[in-house]
């Protein structure tokens, strides 16, 4: 009889475990600093290949997306400005980074320093970045907003 009692124990434990299993893997999955830098590290690889596919992947449909100008894109024109425009990244710095994050939201902020030509000829950028990233209702992460400012002389 004590051998029966141990089994419907054991038995009781598996069927917790699978349980709290299945539940856990409905949740939200959550986000870290390392799958927002990762994130981070794709958009500007993308922005510096002029990669459409992955541009529009790692965008929220609702992007605004500010530059340091003032001029605010939605997703559509920020993606064909990146992949057909005449300004072009050659590469990106992200310097002073941090990350901030909150539930389902990541904050981003760095000063962003790159090299570039615009219409052929060479350019430097050196501004501010405040980038917002929020997990979909897909568990993927996707840029949300993006504010570029000018840095004080």
């Amino acid at each position: 009889m004590g051998k029966i009692r141990i089994s419907k124990q054991i038995i009781l434990f598996i069927g917790v475990i699978a349980i709290t299993s299945c539940a856990s893997s409905t949740d939200q999955k959550q986000l870290d600093k390392e799958m927002v830098l990762q994130t981070l590290k794709k958009f500007d690889d993308a922005v510096i290949e002029r990669d459409e596919a992955t541009l529009n992947a790692l965008t929220a449909t609702n992007l605004s997306y500010g530059h340091s100008s003032g001029k605010i894109q939605e997703k559509a024109e920020f993606v064909d400005d990146v992949v057909n425009g005449s300004f072009q990244f050659v590469s990106i710095t992200n310097d002073n980074q941090s990350v901030n994050i909150s539930e389902n939201v990541a904050i981003v902020r760095h000063i962003l320093s790159a090299d570039a030509t615009n219409a052929g000829q060479p350019a430097k950028v050196h501004i501010g970045i405040i980038m917002v990233f929020q997990l979909d209702e897909n568990d993927k992460m996707v840029l949300l907003a993006r504010q570029a400012y000018r840095l004080p002389s």
